[in-house]
């Protein structure tokens, strides 16, 4: 590899684009960027007074400004730093493929040489700490010409509009006349200021312009829902007229031409990342999600007497649901023994029971917790707010639920066994049978507490669905697109296709959620035993049901102790507890981030919690206490 002391060999290359060329230039970028940023402006100091030097010093910076000034330095400037697609998915795989194809560093295009250095934020902060006198003394070269200006800036405003024009965004904005966007005319507005520099005020005010609508158009996605794509294409359009800005800037006298060069690198230096580009724009998804989930968390607090009434009932129903999940679940077991069709069998028993309770407005406890905590968070937002009467309010409606759905589990089971005891002469369940489903719920001889947390895993993602469920509803406006649809009104009859819309905006979401739920609690474990990967469900309420059953087998086969009464239901209560509490915080942190809470405010809330849950804990379980 040459090094930057090899002048003559540089001056050999016959003129115009050369691999040779490129490789030497490639070769002498690495000399400078191979040591540490210490000593590199001593080095390219040095540099400088050997070409200064050379009798042939002006043939050599007439190379530097050749090379430079090719058709791909356009590229350089138009595209460093900017995503390269403009869906998010496809940005994202493009960057993954960048770190794993190799290129011909040297095949002619700037941008590929460049990019193929690898450079890192600190070669943006030594290129910006560079002396005045070194920078005005390459800036000659380094500058890009009028023609490739005006070029980039047009290219960039083409994109820009093609972005800001797509169909998405028009519906999102209600325009019925796209000629009045603000980027209409963008290329034409570019071109002009180019070409007369003093009127770059024009440029400012449309700017601007561009940037209300970009406003107008994130307090859309806000208000009705978002989406990770149309958040991407937000930044973006926000990038491409910045990157129009420095370009159109680079006209004027007072340009600082060293200020775009760092903005070039720091480009190149964060253009391979993936990271930064999915938080960035899936945290408008997330807060939508957070929203929307914490909307249904509302309706899990109870805060009056009749609600408690109402969701003690319910809670003690859907543990009568659960009651016949579970025997079902024993049934699907012991009749398909085929994997695919037990994984089949159980999501469709968990779904139609889960279903049932949504239909009938019934309250799962284990479902709860996602919601709540997205509901808590959001009340930590509003400062007028008692943020701890908000959590004590959830935890006590979380305990009546959660007794209730144990209460209607276990309950209902016994009275489902003795039932089927009086018809066949036997208890559901063999006494083998029982005996598993008794030890397997000890807490400190089985998986059940690790179980019980990946459950909550499982729980918290139902949760997500939820939210993305009603986030996207609202973002399409669905309730509005069915309830007027003329074909759907004139094959269901206004009356239904109003029912069907009430039901998407009201139902759809929860219905979602509790089909996911369904299948990661009936395949999921399957499908890890494939592997041969142990992972068994252990849901609060099913597992009441199923120990119930245990329970009343071993009772009426006199072979039922009391210590594993004891230990059983000491596991059923972990069990609620891990559930409870690993999907609660999960959409805990979730909605902090989402929300940008602040880790400090944060911390301070879980340590007034747990003071308050030290000196007066009934007030977590039992309302009208403090």
């Amino acid at each position: 590899m040459p090094t930057p002391s090899q002048f003559d060999e540089l001056l050999a290359f016959p003129p115009g684009p050369s691999r040779g060329r490129a490789t030497w230039v490639y070769g002498a970028l690495r000399f400078f960027l191979d040591v540490p940023v210490m000593y590199r402006t001593e080095r390219l100091l040095q540099f400088t007074t050997e070409i200064d030097s050379h009798p042939r010093a002006q043939e050599i910076r007439d190379i530097f400004r050749d090379f430079w000034s090719h058709h791909s330095y356009i590229r350089v400037i138009s595209e460093a730093g900017l995503p390269d697609e403009v869906f998010l998915l496809r940005e994202l795989l493009a960057r993954s493929l960048r770190h794993l194809i190799p290129v011909d560093e040297v095949q002619g295009d700037l941008y590929v040489l460049l990019d193929s250095l690898n450079l890192r934020e600190e070669d943006a902060q030594w290129v910006a700490s560079l002396p005045d006198s070194f920078v005005d003394g390459w800036a000659d070269i380094f500058r890009p010409s009028p023609s490739s200006i005006l070029a980039s800036s047009k290219l960039l405003a083409l994109r820009t509009t093609n972005v800001a024009l797509a169909r998405d965004f028009l519906t999102l904005a209600d325009d019925e006349d796209v000629t009045k966007s603000s980027f209409f005319d963008l290329p034409a507005m570019v071109q002009h200021v180019v070409q007369h520099p003093e009127e770059f005020s024009q440029w400012e005010m449309r700017r601007e312009l561009c940037e209300t609508q970009l406003r107008e158009m994130t307090q859309l996605l806000e208000e009705r829902g978002s989406s990770a794509s149309m958040v991407f294409r937000v930044r973006l359009l926000r990038s491409l007229l910045w990157r129009i800005q420095q370009i159109l800037n680079l006209r004027r006298k007072d340009s600082d031409s060293q200020k775009f060069a760092v903005t070039i690198v720091h480009g190149f230096a964060t253009q391979r990342k993936i990271g930064s580009v999915f938080s960035a724009s899936t945290r408008r998804l997330a807060r939508s999600v957070v929203e929307k989930t914490g909307r249904v968390g509302k309706h899990y607090i109870a805060k009056n007497t009749e609600q408690w009434k109402a969701m003690g009932w319910g809670a003690i129903l859907a543990g009568v649901i659960t009651c016949f999940t579970a025997l079902f679940k024993y049934s699907i077991s012991a009749l398909i023994h085929a994997p695919f069709l037990v994984a089949i069998g159980h999501s469709l028993n968990y779904t139609v029971s889960f279903l049932l309770m949504q239909a009938g407005g019934f309250l799962l406890s284990s479902k709860m917790p996602a919601a709540t905590a997205a509901t808590l968070v959001d009340a930590m937002e509003d400062p007028e707010k008692d943020h701890m009467a908000s959590l004590q309010a959830i935890s006590q409606t979380q305990t009546l639920v959660t007794i209730g759905n144990l209460i209607g589990a276990i309950l209902s089971s016994i009275a489902v066994d003795r039932i089927w005891n009086a018809i066949t002469g036997h208890p559901f369940l063999t006494a083998a049978e029982a005996e598993h489903g008794l030890h397997s719920l000890f807490p400190f001889q089985s998986l059940t507490i690790p179980f019980a947390i990946i459950t909550g895993v499982f729980l918290w993602l139902s949760s997500l669905a939820t939210g993305w469920t009603a986030n996207y509803v609202a973002l399409v406006r669905m309730e509005s697109a069915i309830a007027n649809s003329l074909r759907l009104r004139r094959r269901l009859g206004a009356a239904r296709a109003n029912a069907v819309a009430h039901w998407m905006k009201h139902h759809a979401a929860g219905s979602v959620g509790y089909i996911v739920l369904g299948f990661l609690l009936g395949a999921v474990p399957i499908l890890f035993a494939l592997f041969g990967i142990p992972l068994e469900v252990r849901h609060v309420t099913l597992g009441a049901a199923s120990l119930a059953y245990a329970w009343d087998a071993l009772r009426l086969g006199e072979n039922l102790h009391l210590t594993d009464v004891a230990m059983s239901f000491a596991g059923i209560i972990l069990v609620g507890m891990f559930n409870i509490f690993t999907s609660f915080v999960l959409s805990f942190l979730l909605a902090v981030r989402a929300r940008d809470i602040g880790e400090a405010k944060a911390r301070r809330f879980l340590k007034e919690v747990a003071q308050k849950v030290v000196s007066h804990p009934i007030t977590f379980l039992v309302p009208g206490f403090d």
